[in-house]
Parts: C-alpha cells; structure tokens; sequence
C-alpha cells in the first residue's frame, strides 16, 4: 500500500508538473527578441527594457494593460514597455492583434480593444506586413517558450 501511494504521488507531480518557464537561455532569448523589437507597442522610455508578450482578450492582459496606465508616471520613466501581440488559440483573438497592427495607431487601438473593450473597430482586411509580423511575433514565442499571458521577461529572463 506504501508503494501505490508513493507511486500515484510521484505520478502526480509528473502529470501537474508546470511547463518550463523558458526554452532558451537568457542570452538567446534577448537575441530573440531583437529581432521583433520594432514590432512592438512601446510604453515609456526608462532605462530597463521589459519585454511582454500580451492577448488582447486574455483578461490577465488586461488587467496587466490597466495597472500600467495607471501607474504610467511612475513606471514609464523607469522602464521601456514593449508589448508583443501574441494569441492564445484559445481566444481567438488572432483578427484583434492583426487590426491593431494594422493600424496608424497601434496603441490607441490597443487602449480600444483592451480596455473600452470595443469591438465595432475591428476590420477584416489587413496588410501582408501585418500577417508577416504576427508570424514572426509567434514563431519568437514558440522559440522562447512562451506559454501564458501576460508573458514578462526583463533581461531575457522570464518573471
């Protein structure tokens, strides 16, 4: 009896185990990310680069976009924001990122989408350059292992 109870133990902390945090090494995760850094949003002009990986109707995003905005003084003078527009298939938010990519006004349409949660904006043709930067937006995530959202890395170490 001993034994099965270890062993459903052990097999429990195998299936419940958490994902890995990172696929690559902080090094290469920064390598990474220079390749899609002005495809980002920006927020702010500080000194320390934070990387986030973001769903527009992922409710974690949002609140993760809000808390920014309200703490804008404070955090956009120590810190330099970069938001990637990356989708949880779950959400289905693929035709949200491309129309906020495909935009003048990326941050505003951001602001739109993900907190006044207004929808009547969305549009349904978009440019080559935006679908181009929401695959190289997704395959940088899949190289880097990103499996949740708000997905934050500062150094090219996830927090």
């Amino acid at each position: 009896m001993k034994y099965i109870i270890v062993y459903l133990i052990t097999l429990t902390c195998l299936i419940a185990s958490p994902k890995e945090k990172q696929l690559v090494s902080p090094e290469v995760a920064s390598e990474l990310l220079e390749t899609i850094k002005t495809d980002a949003i920006v927020l702010g002009n500080g000194k320390i680069e934070v990387h986030t990986f973001i769903d527009p109707l992922c409710k974690m995003s949002q609140r993760y976009l809000a808390l920014l905005y309200k703490r804008n003084y404070d955090l956009f003078s120590k810190y330099t924001i970069y938001l990637y527009l990356h989708e949880i298939k779950s959400k289905k938010s693929k035709k949200h990122i491309l129309s906020i990519m495909n935009t003048k006004s990326s941050e505003r349409m951001l602001n739109i989408i993900m907190l006044d949660k207004d929808m009547s904006q969305l549009t349904s043709r978009y440019s080559g350059k935006s679908r181009r930067t929401f695959q190289d937006i997704a395959d940088v995530a899949k190289k880097i292992g990103v499996y949740k959202r708000p997905y934050i890395m500062i150094d090219g170490k996830v927090k």
